[in-house]
């Protein structure tokens, strides 16, 4: 549907057998960039009286966060990376954050790395906090890429963090394959599948198909983003964690647009508690530089799980 950077053409060509994988295959009639964009208005569509198909379920979903791209619209999101402010759970206590930046990376190993720090009652930055996990490794670092140190048992928590993104929803969902499956619940859609290794768990996801986005295009034709991932509901044993998004938009700068959307509020709860809660005022999502690679003493103090890096 969007126009692709060089870049991440190159990036994609060399990665052609995974990102094969990350594929609907439900092209449009028409291929708009959104730079062709002449009206946007808001719609409320009534609500769903059968649940969609999974296959087309996941095309709008791709489509609308703006995944998805060139004729066959494949899937071109592979790194991202994104900054806020907002509040946290650190240490049992809640605490005003100074500041705040995830980075994920997909491919080939899926990776999350989050650097954030509290801010003290005299409003300067508290001790920063380097969280990092790559598949079933975790580590924390005192700046990024820096003074690695294994924290294994903190690999769930940030695995749930990593795949509860709903860019992640996505492709969790696609590699499900025919287990993902979509049922329609007081006219409320909802997506279903088994969480991707090392993970065991499910994941349950509310789509908000009433809120639209009608583009008109200079060529006068028209076309909807919708099929939003509103909550996300992951039970991996007996923990629940449920993340809510809402207010997507275009937060790239205004020079480098991407025409992905990202959303403005998250909110992670577990039990009642509200883990973290950001409003992300600026992302990356032009597939930037982003590298976790894991350091060679997490790999000793995990031999098993580092074997499969």
């Amino acid at each position: 549907m969007r126009t692709i950077a060089v870049a991440t053409i190159l990036i994609l060509a060399s990665m052609s057998e995974s990102a094969s994988a990350q594929y609907v295959g439900i092209p449009k009639t028409f291929q708009p960039s959104l730079a062709a964009e002449a009206k946007r208005v808001k719609l409320k569509n009534p609500p769903l009286t059968a649940a969609t198909d999974v296959k087309m379920t996941l095309y709008r979903i791709g489509d609308a966060l703006g995944m998805l791209r060139g004729t066959e619209e494949r899937d071109s999101i592979i790194t991202m990376d994104w900054r806020g402010t907002g509040t946290a759970m650190v240490g049992g206590q809640s605490c005003r954050l100074a500041n705040y930046r995830g980075q994920v990376r997909y491919l080939p190993v899926p990776s999350m790395r989050t650097d954030f720090a509290c801010a003290p009652a005299d409003g300067k930055p508290g001790t920063r906090s380097v969280q990092v996990v790559a598949g079933p490794l975790a580590w924390n670092e005192t700046t990024p890429g820096v003074g690695g140190m294994p924290a294994l048992d903190t690999a769930t928590d940030r695995l749930v963090q990593l795949w509860s993104l709903p860019h992640a929803v996505y492709k969790a969902a696609l590699l499900a394959g025919a287990n993902a499956k979509t049922t329609l619940e007081g006219g409320v859609l909802y997506l279903s599948y088994p969480l991707p290794a090392p993970l065991t768990g499910t994941a349950r996801v509310a789509l908000n198909t009433t809120d639209a986005d009608e583009l008109t295009m200079d060529s006068g034709e028209k076309y909807q983003l919708s099929y939003w991932i509103d909550r996300v509901e992951m039970r991996v044993g007996t923990v629940v964690t449920e993340t809510t998004y809402s207010d997507y938009a275009e937060l790239n700068e205004l020079d480098y647009r991407s025409e992905v959307m990202f959303p403005r509020r998250i909110v992670q709860k577990r039990g009642g508690v509200t883990l973290f809660d950001l409003t992300i005022e600026r992302t990356n999502t032009y597939n930037p530089y982003v590298v976790m690679p894991v350091p060679q003493n997490v790999r000793a103090a995990a031999p098993q799980r580092a074997g499969s890096q």
